[in-house]
């Protein structure tokens, strides 16, 4: 590595680490102010907010990577131009695409950290169904890390074991009783579809009944619907957010959904949308070079890091609406989620060739 190539890193690698840092410290003002307006008092619940506002900034971050990317390279290369330093290279016989190919280096690093984070380190942040389950659930149930949840209402009582990639409900087990008290029958499921109005569809089901609490027969279902006692609120209490799973355990809950005939459209596309982050990446470097090559009569920096800004948040936009139209027109995730950074990529393409 020559002292040009580690002199472009350095200047990129410092540009990226003070984005970071300034997006990550406002995102978890912002979210820890949000806590704090929901109540709790005392200094325990302070440092409690605090750390739980910490633990969702790198996520947001990489959410942000994009946006990121484009500002930190704008900021550095505009750095250079306005130095005159970026004039000196090209002069010299440093072509601008090998300037694009050392800027690509840093994207392409820390977006491959990213996915590596998102993979093992995201699901490690995050709170996990072992954490208290708040009083709504507490006054007519137990959760507990290995028997999984407990909860009785009327002549019913529900256990849990556990929820299958931290969100589908798995190894069911409900006890009916009858008005006299005695143990009527015993429901047993490998799983269930939750639907929204509270309705499980229990899967692969084993009901045993009983007759003066003793067995008298055991009959065997493929699926088997049942009102569940537990609200979609008190649900979510126990299920970890889908951003929370690694990106295999994504992968398998959207799999799974698909395989049962439920709606999967949303996690496919917030699955691939996290998948193809280093291509939105390498198009942010390639907009952003674009406009950094183009010298201006007053080397001003604040100029193109309005411009790499403004870059940034049309892309957001276009990936929120393109989200948004796939889902109401039925397109494959992957579809979805390729189509900005394709498009800003060949619009940066075209703008860096004119540039050169």
């Amino acid at each position: 590595m020559n002292r040009l190539t580690r002199y472009v890193y350095n200047t990129l690698f410092g540009r990226y680490a003070l984005t970071a840092f300034g997006l990550g410290a406002l995102l978890w003002m912002l979210d820890l102010l949000r806590r704090l307006e929901d109540g709790g008092f005392g200094l325990a619940v302070l440092i409690g907010q605090v750390l739980a506002s910490l633990m969702l900034v790198p996520g947001a971050l990489i959410d942000l990577l994009p946006v990121i990317t484009v500002l930190a390279t704008a900021a550095g290369m505009g750095a250079l131009q306005t130095r005159h330093e970026l004039t000196v290279m090209r002069a010299a016989g440093v072509s601008l695409w090998r300037l694009t190919g050392l800027a690509m280096v840093p994207a392409l690093l820390i977006s491959g950290a990213a996915l590596l984070f998102l993979q093992w380190g995201a699901p490690a942040l995050q709170q996990t169904p072992e954490r208290t389950i708040g009083a709504s659930l507490a006054e007519q149930g137990l959760w507990h890390p290995q028997h999984g949840l407990w909860i009785q209402a009327e002549r019913e009582t529900v256990n849990v074991r556990r929820l299958e990639l931290g969100r589908l409900p798995a190894d069911i087990t409900i006890y009916q009783f009858a008005e006299s008290g005695e143990l009527d029958r015993i429901i047993e499921a490998q799983w269930a579809q939750v639907h929204d109005d509270g309705r499980w569809t229990l899967e692969t089901v084993n009901v045993s009944e009983f007759e003066a609490g003793a067995p008298v027969r055991r009959v065997a279902h493929e699926a088997l619907g049942w009102q569940s006692m537990l609200t979609a609120s008190q649900l979510t209490l126990l299920q970890r957010p889908l951003a929370s799973l690694s990106l295999t355990e994504q992968w398998r809950y959207v799999d799974g959904l698909q395989q049962r005939g439920q709606d999967y459209a949303e996690y496919e596309v917030l699955l691939w949308r996290r998948l193809v982050i280093p291509l939105a990446c390498v198009a942010m470097v390639l907009a952003a070079m674009a406009t950094a090559a183009v010298p201006l009569k007053r080397q001003v920096v604040s100029v193109r890091l309005a411009l790499a800004l403004a870059l940034g948040l049309v892309f957001q936009i276009l990936a929120e609406m393109t989200t948004y139209a796939g889902l109401v027109l039925g397109q494959p995730g992957m579809l979805t989620a390729l189509l900005p950074p394709m498009v800003l990529m060949v619009v940066a393409w075209s703008m860096l060739k004119k540039a050169r």
